[in-house]
């Protein structure tokens, strides 16, 4: 008898094809750029003129080329509402898989304001990283409409815009940290500012070691990702994403692999951009107790949203605090760090709502649904 595919397994295989492009674009700019970083540094050799004078038109016209591919897709992508930065409205996706489609999300709408903090709750299986898919242009919606920093996103809209969103407006953080072995942690984070050719190589230089250095990582910037930690190459990931200055974080479980001292860290960093430089951040978790730190959350089952919950900024604005006082190493309430289990403090009252959600939603798929569950899909962008 056929059995009905995993829809995020068929979201994996209809995608394969665009994630291998893009991952073949960025090992060719890798491979060639060892001979580029020696274009930048002899074209600043006042003494080699020669190699200045058979180069420099070359140079000048791989960026003027990088430029007009980007500039018009920019100057639409700059105007949009702020009152909704992302807008889904009764929006399908049904993956194409054998016999019968896989149906991923059932008319999911909903709005997104400039400087939220959205957590996507559910368990496996229940759309979640689906929804952040079509949210970050990774994928397109089979039906219903989405709106992006004012950008309709059709399944007629061209790949070459969807690109330019991408590096212009959307960062993505996820599980796997996706950093390109062969490249030191300061050349993985100057790779999107060199796609998107806006900045010398000296400014790019500059940002990426600000970058780094602003989370942390003023001694690692030459070390390559084997040579760092978990959460070091996590803060990496979210660096790179950080790069082009885009206005939204998409985040598909940025702690899951992480111990709680690293997922502590990582979770403080992302709350300090999200409360200080106003970016907009929509994050996929199974860990209910992460909920504190959001604006809204969006709790998902079965492709169908089954509940949005207005968040108590008082308590997040406390959660907020203790947080910081976790990883500054302070003491909360009595309470000594070191022997916490959780992200922050959290009383038993807390612990007991937690729990009893995390039970509903189990309830809503295993009663209400066919789908199996499953792991979240993890993709390599920049």
């Amino acid at each position: 008898m056929f059995q009905k595919p995993d829809s995020n397994v068929a979201g994996d295989i209809e995608m394969q094809g665009k994630i291998q492009d893009e991952i073949g674009a960025i090992n060719q700019m890798t491979q060639h750029q060892s001979s580029s970083n020696k274009i930048y540094s002899m074209n600043n050799n006042n003494n080699n003129k020669q190699f200045q004078e058979e180069n420099s038109e070359m140079t000048s016209e791989v960026l003027q080329m990088q430029m007009q591919n980007n500039l018009t897709e920019e100057d639409e992508i700059l105007q949009y509402n702020k009152d909704e930065i992302i807008s889904i409205r009764n929006v399908h996706k049904t993956y194409l898989l054998g016999v019968e489609g896989v149906t991923a999300l059932r008319g999911v709408s909903f709005d997104v304001k400039e400087g939220e903090f959205i957590i996507i709750l559910g368990t496996s299986g229940g759309g979640k990283t689906s929804l952040l898919n079509i949210m970050g242009t990774i994928d397109k919606p089979t039906k219903g409409d989405v709106y992006i920093c004012g950008q309709k996103i059709k399944s007629s809209t061209q790949d070459k815009f969807l690109a330019s969103l991408r590096l212009v407006r959307l960062g993505f953080v996820f599980q796997t940290f996706n950093l390109i072995q062969s490249l030191t942690a300061i050349e993985n984070v100057e790779l999107p500012m060199i796609l998107r050719g806006k900045l010398s190589r000296l400014q790019i230089r500059q940002r990426a070691k600000m970058l780094l250095e602003k989370v942390g990582l003023k001694d690692r910037l030459g070390s390559f990702p084997n040579m760092l930690s978990g959460g070091e190459q996590q803060r990496v990931t979210i660096v790179r994403a950080l790069a082009n200055e885009p206005k939204i974080l998409l985040l598909d479980e940025p702690t899951g692999d992480l111990d709680t001292k690293n997922s502590d860290l990582v979770m403080k960093i992302l709350l300090d951009l999200n409360v200080q430089d106003k970016i907009t951040m929509i994050m996929v978790t199974h860990d209910v107790q992460l909920k504190q730190y959001a604006n809204r959350i969006v709790k998902i089952s079965d492709g169908k949203i089954v509940g949005i919950q207005e968040m108590d900024q008082n308590e997040r604005k406390v959660a907020l605090e203790n947080l910081k006082k976790v990883v500054e190493g302070k003491e909360i309430e009595g309470e000594k760090t070191g022997v916490r289990s959780g992200l922050a403090h959290v009383d038993d009252k807390q612990q007991k709502i937690f729990d009893q959600e995390e039970n509903q939603l189990k309830k809503i798929v295993q009663g209400g649904s066919k789908t199996k569950f499953r792991k979240g899909n993890h993709y390599a962008y920049y």
